[in-house]
């Protein structure tokens, strides 16, 4: 089987995922095209056999209609709808090659959302055969753009769990040294859209009344990075690959997202895999598949700091029997969209008469 994927910003998990299937089917083959990597989560790809990548604005429209008629692909796979050329090529070759839509937006009900449902229920679904989203919240859009239940699939955004689960096991047998801190942990770029400034001031207070023994480790980059806050309990870390990730799972133990504006959210899903309990706002896509509430950790009203204060409270005061329970109900949502079903479901749609 052929695999084209026209994309935006490509990540490491996505490569992870065509990693994966290509160790089961190795006969398959993978062509992407994408936009530059993001300066804000620089991943370092490693090339794969079987996968060719093309930069979308070094070969242009032209370059990927030659592409698909060299190429020649079984399924195609169109990230989204911002990007108006990758919709015009689905509705100039819809009736030669099978479109997939993969997007990860979820339905919000807002008037702008109500407004543009028959633009996209009228123009944009004809164009495509299936739908391919991240979970629960995505399936309900696919669902009010026309897409009947057997058209949608779940399981879009996965990654290779392994590298997360590897993670756990050897924190498992880590010895931190004697009456080290405890520590939160935010993997996030450091955007308005993020929320940081709540999860830091949140700490700040917490630090000073009681929780003078826990730090708050910081890991990302981006265009408020020069703005962070300076703490001494305040580690900011800038971005690290995931090869890089193993001090900072040994040496943490609650994962922290406070998100104002999250689709989805992978870090969720990998450090679930990495064994962490959760805090995450209630604006956390991901919340929906890998977070049940007091079980694996704690949800909180998205941009209120005294509502994040209150459960992050909460879940810092538990005992290690209880920390140790949440790990490991973690671990075990984590596995829901992990890479080998991503595999499977593309298989399965390529093969759908």
């Amino acid at each position: 089987m052929k695999y084209l994927f026209l994309y935006t910003e490509l990540a490491g998990y996505t490569v992870n995922c065509f990693r994966g299937h290509l160790s089961r089917y190795p006969e398959d083959e993978i062509a992407v095209v994408h936009y530059p990597v993001n300066p804000e989560a620089p991943f370092d790809f490693q090339e794969i056999p079987g996968v060719k990548y093309f930069l979308k604005d070094k070969i242009g429209l032209d370059g990927i209609f030659e592409l698909v008629g060299e190429f020649n692909p079984d399924l195609i796979l169109c990230s989204g709808w911002a990007d108006r050329e990758y919709v015009k090529i689905a509705r100039i070759l819809r009736s030669e090659h099978t479109f997939v839509l993969c997007f990860d937006n979820m339905w919000l009900g807002t008037m702008r959302q109500r407004l543009l449902l028959p633009l996209g229920k009228y123009v944009l679904k004809p164009l495509f055969s299936y739908c391919w989203v991240p979970g629960v919240p995505q399936k309900k859009f696919a669902l009010k753009l026309g897409f009947k239940a057997d058209q949608v699939f779940s399981g879009f955004y996965a990654t290779d769990t392994k590298l997360f689960e590897n993670l756990r096991l050897q924190k498992s047998v880590y010895t931190r040294p004697v009456n080290d801190k405890k520590r939160l942990l935010c993997v996030a770029r450091y955007i308005p859209e993020k929320g940081y400034d709540f999860l830091w001031k949140a700490f700040q207070n917490l630090h000073s009344n009681g929780f003078e023994d826990w730090e708050l480790w910081c890991v990302g980059t981006g265009e408020l990075f020069n703005e962070r806050i300076e703490h001494t309990a305040i580690r900011h870390l800038g971005f690290l690959q995931p090869e890089e990730l193993d001090y900072v799972v040994n040496n943490c133990d609650i994962f922290v997202l406070p998100s104002l504006f999250e689709p989805w959210g992978m870090a969720v899903q990998e450090f679930a895999a990495a064994g962490f309990p959760l805090v995450l706002s209630s604006a956390v896509g991901s919340r929906t598949a890998f977070l049940e509430e007091n079980i694996n950790g704690v949800l909180f009203e998205a941009g209120n700091q005294e509502d994040l204060e209150t459960k992050l409270r909460q879940i810092m005061t538990v005992g290690n029997d209880e920390w140790n329970r949440m790990s490991a109900r973690s671990a075990e949502l984590a596995e829901a969209n992990n890479a080998e079903n991503w595999s499977e479901t593309l298989r399965k749609m390529s093969l759908i008469d």
